[in-house]
């Protein structure tokens, strides 16, 4: 009796270092706005309005880069945030800002969409495509989600990733880490 307690609390054990590896990639960032998960490895661009390009609309809020480059790109998270003027639900906003997204992108196509629950138990919507930005830049798998906050406060975060990239579920995950604070 004795050994099968220590074999099921050895494999417990086991098995609960395996179910966390997935999270322990991740690290805490909070602002006074908003907190989420990002990867531990990668760096916030403290510099963002100086390097990046100025939103057509909103802010930007966070901005973060892996720190390993690959074939000339790097894994990057941006979250961007915006004023609404009416009452609007995160899915709502995620397929107003879709509409466009073939007109934004030199190429598009549409992977799927996905429901996303936040850290908060709000939900959402996740879109995955892939598309490039001009014929310079190479086709990249994106992940575009946003949460609605306090006083009509949208949240709009997109995660660009290598399009070899074939399970996303990772990278789902760590957007669903968002959260509004209150």
């Amino acid at each position: 009796m004795k050994k099968i307690f220590i074999i099921f609390f050895s494999l417990l054990a086991l098995s609960s270092c395996f179910f966390n590896s997935n999270k322990d990639w991740l690290t805490s960032y909070d602002s006074d706005k908003f907190s989420m998960r990002i990867p531990n490895n990668w760096e916030i661009i403290q510099n963002k309005d100086g390097i990046l390009p100025k939103p057509r609309s909103g802010s930007i809020e966070l901005a973060v880069t892996a720190k390993e480059e690959k074939n000339g790109f790097s894994n990057n998270l941006l979250v961007l945030s915006e004023d609404l003027k009416v009452e609007i639900s995160p899915w709502e906003y995620v397929d107003s800002t879709s509409i466009n997204a073939e007109k934004n992108y030199f190429e598009y196509s549409k992977i799927e969409t996905k429901d996303i629950t936040f850290a908060d138990w709000k939900k959402s919507k996740v879109n995955i495509f892939e598309a490039r930005y001009n014929n310079q830049t190479p086709k990249l798998k994106f992940l575009q989600t946003a949460d609605i906050c306090e006083k009509n406060k949208a949240y709009y975060l997109t995660l660009a990733i290598p399009k070899n990239i074939t399970d996303t579920t990772k990278y789902e995950y760590m957007l669903s880490t968002f959260s509004c604070k209150k």
